[in-house]
């Protein structure tokens, strides 16, 4: 069985500008993600995109995302409006 694949995407503005500190473009961040994920013309980096900027009220700030078996399976998200950090 494989484990999740784990990302910290950075949003400003709404607009996912790195994953896991390096500097991307939107579509850069989708083809990441399903790279890491093991996809190949799938919608699931573009999913994870969407769903990670949702956790953001503010639209700025950083969330790390699991993947597995081609679904989102968990996330934690940390901005400026959290009450909490990530979890050690």
């Amino acid at each position: 069985m494989n484990d999740p694949v784990h990302a910290v995407l950075t949003f400003d503005a709404g607009v996912p500008v790195a994953v896991d500190g390096e500097t991307v473009s939107v579509a850069e961040a989708i083809r990441e993600l399903n790279f890491r994920a093991g996809v190949v013309r799938s919608s699931l980096g573009s999913v994870a995109v969407r769903v990670a900027r949702m956790a953001l009220p503010a639209g700025s700030g950083e969330v790390d995302i699991a993947l597995y078996e081609g679904r989102v399976v968990g996330l934690v998200a940390r901005s400026e409006e959290s009450l909490y950090d990530f979890a050690s």
